[in-house]
């Protein structure tokens, strides 16, 4: 079984009542505070450049406030709506960032609207309603988050590059600077957190699955029994098998981060708080 035909089988069963308990979880549950990342600080200096910024932080204001809810299709057009504001955000920094004194905290906040749109994402509001059903949309959330931080650690990382290769002086560099390596942060705690989801998933109820073998199969029950058993045993491996890959991917990309800030020269609170998640994962 596939993870995502093991949930269907699970949710078929109608009732959930064993955890999956049987792998000894390897990775310690404590949680790292990251450090809080510094805000840009500029002035306005009545220049259209500043207007275009102005105007994109609106942007990153409405999206920081927003919550998709409602029925699968009204969260559709609700994420129409934040990809609208996003792609105008983008268009204001851009438009900023062609002036040199603009560039960089320009740069910094057109990466932060994928920011906003991976905490909207976080908050949405679920329309499950069952444990499996629970877990299944956080998963889905957690494996989509991921793609935010690293389309926003491309911005960053071309602002740095720009910024050292044309010799930018701004204050604001350092800020980029940490941002870019806290998207590094982010990305592996999603999926650590994901490969944790995977590990603890629930399993169904054997009894009820043994039951739908005998009842719409006409299995005997020495037959439903037998089934029932290699069923779970797919199920948890599969389980076991994906939060395994997902605890690599979280390694793999706390070691890509520690490697961009050694080649970058970093040595900021990100970086050391990356350091402190990989030694989770690995010790």
């Amino acid at each position: 079984l596939t993870f995502f035909t093991a949930f269907t089988f699970c949710a078929c069963s109608q009732t959930v009542s064993n955890s999956n308990n049987d792998e000894e979880d390897t990775d310690n549950t404590e949680n790292i505070t990251v450090p809080p990342l510094n805000k840009v600080t500029v002035s306005d200096d009545g220049s259209s450049e500043a207007k275009s910024f102005f105007d994109g932080q609106e942007k990153i204001e409405f999206l920081s406030q927003y919550k998709l809810h409602g029925s699968d299709s009204l969260k559709e057009l609700q994420r129409q709506e934040m990809n609208d504001s996003l792609k105008k955000g983008q268009q204001f920094f851009d438009s900023a960032a062609k002036s040199e004194k603009w560039f960089v905290p320009a740069t910094i906040q057109k990466g932060s609207l994928y920011f906003a749109m991976a905490n909207i994402i976080k908050e949405q509001e679920s329309n499950a309603t069952s444990e499996v059903d629970s877990i299944t949309d956080e998963i889905f959330i957690a494996l989509e988050l991921p793609t935010y931080y690293e389309q926003a650690r491309a911005i960053f990382q071309q602002g740095i590059d720009t910024v050292r290769s044309k010799k930018i002086n701004d204050s604001n560099t350092q800020i980029l600077e940490e941002y870019y390596i806290y998207t590094f942060y982010e990305s592996c705690s999603t999926y650590r957190e994901t490969s944790i989801l995977y590990l603890n998933a629930p399993l169904p109820d054997s009894a009820a699955v043994a039951d739908e073998y005998i009842r719409y199969e006409g299995a005997t029950i020495e037959d439903a029994i037998e089934m029932t058993h290699e069923d779970l045993d797919a199920y948890r491996e599969a389980l076991s098998k994906t939060s395994k890959e997902k605890k690599e991917k979280a390694v793999s990309v706390c070691n890509e981060g520690i490697k961009a800030a050694q080649e970058y020269n970093l040595n900021n609170d990100q970086v050391k708080a990356l350091k402190s998640l990989l030694h989770l994962l690995t010790y």
